[in-house]
C-alpha cells in the first residue's frame, strides 16, 4: 500500500509541478500580449499623432497659401460683377461701335468675354456663388438681346442704353452679396 500511496503523492506532485508551469506559462504569455497589445497602442497613437500634426501643418499651409487665392479670387469675381452691371458696360461701350447692332454685339461680347477670363475662379469659391455668378451672367445676356428685340430697327445706341439702364439687376446684386457672405465665413 505505500507503494501505491508514494506513487500516488508523487504523480500528485507531478501534477501540481505541471499545473504550475502550464498556469505560470499562460501568465507570461498574457503579460506578452499586454505588452504587444500596449506597444500596438502606444504605435498607434504615435501614428495618429503624426498623423494630426501633419493635418493642422496641411491646414497652416493651405490657409497661409489658398486664402490669399479665395480672396483674389472673389475680388476679381465682385470686380466682374460690377463690371457687367449696365451702367459700367454702357460706359465702356458706347462710343467704341456706331449703330444699335455693333453696340448689341459689343456689350454681350464684353459680358462673356469677362466671363471667360474669369472662369478659373471657381476653383476658389463655393458652387452656391458660382451658380450665382454664371446664372447672373446669362441673365444679362437674356435681358440684353430682350431689350433690343424689342426696340425698332432704326432706334440708336442711346435708346438701347436708356433701356438696359431700367434693366432688373437683381442676380448680380445676389451674386456679390453671396461672394461677400463667402469672404465674411472665411
Amino acid at each position: 500500500m505505500s507503494f501505491s500511496i508514494s506513487t500516488f503523492i508523487l504523480f500528485f506532485l507531478l501534477s501540481l509541478i505541471l499545473l504550475s508551469i502550464i498556469i505560470l506559462t499562460l501568465k507570461v504569455r498574457q503579460r506578452n500580449q499586454n505588452v504587444d497589445v500596449t506597444l500596438e497602442d502606444k504605435n498607434e497613437l504615435r501614428a495618429k499623432t503624426i498623423q494630426l500634426k501633419l493635418h493642422h501643418n496641411e491646414k497652416q499651409l493651405s490657409r497661409k497659401f489658398i486664402l490669399p487665392l479665395k480672396i483674389q479670387a472673389m475680388e476679381r469675381l465682385i470686380l466682374y460683377l460690377e463690371r457687367i452691371q449696365p451702367q459700367s458696360l454702357i460706359k465702356r461701350n458706347i462710343n467704341n461701335h456706331a449703330g444699335l447692332r455693333g453696340f448689341h454685339l459689343a456689350l454681350i461680347q464684353n459680358v462673356r468675354e469677362e466671363f471667360e477670363h474669369n472662369l478659373a475662379q471657381q476653383l476658389y469659391v463655393s458652387e452656391t456663388s458660382w451658380q450665382l455668378i454664371s446664372n447672373a451672367k446669362e441673365e444679362l445676356i437674356k435681358q440684353i438681346n430682350l431689350a433690343v428685340s424689342n426696340l425698332p430697327e432704326n432706334a440708336g445706341s442711346d435708346q438701347l442704353a436708356s433701356v438696359l439702364l431700367t434693366l432688373d439687376i437683381s442676380l448680380i446684386q445676389n451674386a456679390i452679396q453671396e461672394i461677400k457672405a463667402e469672404f465674411r465665413g472665411l
